[in-house]
């Protein structure tokens, strides 16, 4: 039986999904109706964020965390991230930590999460934080680029150019089409951090 669950997850940073857990999808979809359900409300609440009505997305993603308790965590995990994610496009960024931590606790293999929680970091200028998180989505997923473009970033700020550079060199060997862009990023901060008065 085809589940029609496997990707309901909207990244606003990184346009990327979160896949249900092979298990439940090698068992058929116990919950067809719920499913639907979800998937709808996930659906209408991802086009109301591109749409700028995030508190109507809010709005949908609480309904689907309250259908999701009857699928497994990696599932729930999944919707705390959408939400959290919509409350920090809407500047609530306590909120959102708590809705990433929540992620992070149901499945703590989502890189996902610690991905969009070292972005928060990054926002809350917690480097410290954000730097362990890209360290934990790495540690997680060697091949996710992103991790390293952002943990790279970070370092370079601190003035540690050979360990950004290694990341740098990481993010590219999976990511050569975001050369251009990486390049733009990494003048921007070597231009603020040398104006940085000492």
């Amino acid at each position: 039986m085809r589940i029609s669950l496997t990707y309901r997850f909207l990244s606003l940073a990184i346009a990327l999904l979160i896949p249900m857990s092979a298990v439940v999808r090698a068992q058929g979809d116990p919950h067809p109706a719920e499913t639907a359900k979800a998937n709808a409300l996930t659906k209408s609440g991802n086009q109301k964020v591109r749409d700028g009505d995030v508190d109507g997305a809010i709005a949908d993603y609480n309904q689907v965390i309250e259908i999701d308790k009857i699928f497994p965590e990696n599932v729930q995990s999944g919707s705390y991230v959408n939400r959290g994610l919509a409350y920090q496009k809407k500047g609530d960024l306590d909120a959102a930590l708590a809705d990433f931590d929540k992620a992070i606790k149901l499945q703590s293999s989502n890189f996902y999460a610690y991905q969009n929680r070292a972005g928060l970091h990054e926002k809350r200028n917690e480097i410290a934080e954000a730097i362990a998180d890209y360290s934990k989505v790495i540690k997680l997923n060697a091949k996710f680029p992103f991790a390293y473009r952002g943990r790279g970033l970070l370092l370079l700020k601190q003035g540690k150019d050979a360990e950004a550079e290694s990341d740098f060199a990481k993010y590219l060997s999976f990511n050569p089409s975001g050369k251009e862009a990486l390049d733009k990023q990494i003048q921007e901060v070597k231009a603020k951090r040398d104006t940085k008065p000492e």
